[in-house]
């Protein structure tokens, strides 16, 4: 099977993200996205599909496509790099609310300028995902009004599992401006969308995204928690990092335990990370259609020690960058030194690796005759041929290997 002719090839073939974008098109009555057995989100289908709802689903599915920043947002002012695509500025930033800094993952950027689109009235809500208040262990997608909701909502990174997408349509519905923050692969769902929905640029404001290194699969928590011998309904909170950069793995039970761990010590080693096939053929974990990506800022790829929290903030339109600046102007945003490409090739070098890799990695998938992402302007073929013939030869030979594990 090479061809995508059904919801389920998507999931069977391991191409879904559970971003909730199809449920968001067709509705919760025709799918559902559900947890699986695996730890993943991944769509139901509760009444058989047309084949109208299907194409829908097909031309904006991080599963099916995914391209590069839209043309119309690449101009003169544009530099471009062929591992990072095109950005405006690199600059280390942080938010200045200390309190947003200690509680977020990084520097507290992307809760940073959410802040300051609410308060300068530029959105009504910023659509984000936040941690379920009944089940910490998991995440929603949600909306913040204000200062309080958006602080409450442990929207710091969620490592786990997320549908970011599935009140997409929902929030278009109220006809509102916002912004959007959640990860590439929403992103990129987001900007096929608007190829076919006038709504998404009309109310969809900003697109705000970090660089991905990919979740863990819902086991790889729940394997945290029974490491203390706590169940999922004993737990109060739950935290993958924050308070403090990079902070720790943090759990509290109504009972009042607390247990945690160093960041290193659960994230350190990438290969026990759990994270789903889909984000190891990842064409775009940089975040290279959003407004602004951040990133953190760790040389050599991981923290060494706690610090203070900065971001990278890469500014990849016209429309990102004038808002990054006017978050500086208007105080809620601290802006460092600029950054060079160097420097961020060695806070991200395992992001380099894999834009290097992936398309050997959709060769495999071809040469097992499962249908991978269909790319535009993402430069992974010409990647692909200025490596060494080895590393594509072993890349290829290692998702041939992953692919029983679908």
């Amino acid at each position: 099977m090479s061809e995508i002719n059904s919801l389920s090839d998507i999931t069977s073939s391991g191409l879904c993200i559970g971003c909730g974008i199809c449920e968001s098109i067709v509705g919760k009555k025709n799918i559902k996205i559900s947890m699986t057995e695996k730890g993943r989100l991944e769509p139901q289908e509760i009444s058989p599909l047309s084949d109208e709802n299907f194409n829908k689903i097909k031309k904006v599915c991080p599963g099916v496509i995914v391209e590069g920043l839209p043309k119309n947002e690449i101009n003169q002012g544009s530099k471009f790099d062929l591992i990072w695509g095109y950005y405006h500025s690199l600059f280390y930033s942080w938010s200045t609310d200390t309190k947003i800094r200690f509680q977020s993952s990084t520097g507290g950027l992307l809760n940073g300028l959410s802040l300051y689109l609410l308060e300068s009235k530029i959105v009504d809500f910023i659509l984000h995902t936040g941690t379920d208040p009944l089940k910490p262990m998991r995440s929603i997608s949600k909306y913040s009004y204000d200062k309080n909701e958006l602080l409450s909502s442990g929207s710091c990174s969620r490592y786990g599992p997320t549908s970011p997408l599935d009140k997409f349509h929902e929030a278009l519905n109220l006809n509102q401006p916002f912004a959007f923050v959640g990860k590439p692969c929403d992103i990129s769902a987001i900007r096929q969308l608007s190829k076919i929905d006038e709504k998404v640029n009309k109310f969809c404001k900003y697109l705000l995204t970090l660089v991905c290194g990919g979740f863990g699969e819902f086991t790889k928590s729940q394997e945290f928690i029974e490491g203390f011998n706590v169940k999922e309904e004993e737990l109060e909170i739950f935290r993958y990092r924050g308070n403090g950069n990079p902070g720790k793995m943090y759990i509290k039970t109504h009972s009042g335990k607390e247990y945690d761990k160093d960041y290193n010590s659960f994230w350190g080693e990438e290969s026990t990370w759990r994270v789903p096939f889909r984000c190891k053929i990842c064409p775009d974990a940089i975040g290279e259609s959003a407004d602004i990506a951040a990133l953190d800022t760790w040389p050599g790829g991981s923290p060494k020690e706690e610090d203070e929290g900065f971001n990278a903030a890469i500014a990849r339109t016209q429309k990102g960058l004038e808002l990054l600046n006017s978050a500086v102007d208007s105080g809620y945003i601290k802006k460092g030194d600029n950054l060079s490409i160097d420097e961020i090739n060695d806070f991200q070098p395992h992001q380099v690796k894999k834009k290097q890799a992936v398309f050997a990695r959709h060769c495999g998938m071809k040469k097992n005759d499962l249908p991978t992402i269909e790319t535009k302007g993402l430069r992974i073929k010409k990647l692909y041929n200025m490596n060494d013939k080895k590393f594509n030869i072993n890349e290829e030979e290692g998702i041939i290997k992953r692919v029983d594990k679908i």
